[in-house]
């Protein structure tokens, strides 16, 4: 019963420990929000450097949340080679 417990515990201890690894896989990219596609449920964002990145968003309502011509950032995980959408936010002025 000792030995399963030390077990449990360590399995535990080791899986909360990875977690912030999964975390940090998100990949954050911040600028002007150039187009949103509502029906591909996507939105390109163009950073200041004139890299354009387009992420797909699986919840639709994500996409309210910017609307074309502001700043807005996003964060994403790569998935079967799509850049997925976990957050989007409008970000105000001085947030660059």
């Amino acid at each position: 019963m000792r030995k399963t417990l030390v077990v449990v515990v360590a399995l535990l201890v080791a899986f909360s420990l990875a977690m912030p690894a999964f975390a940090s896989d998100l990949v954050k990219v911040k600028g002007t929000v150039i187009k949103i596609d509502t029906a591909a449920k996507s939105l390109t964002i163009k950073q200041k450097d004139g890299v354009e990145v387009t992420v797909v968003v699986e919840d639709a309502e994500l996409l309210e949340k910017v609307k074309e011509g502001e700043k807005g950032e996003a964060r994403y995980a790569v998935k079967d080679g799509k850049n997925v959408a976990e957050k989007v936010r409008r970000l105000t002025a001085g947030c660059d």
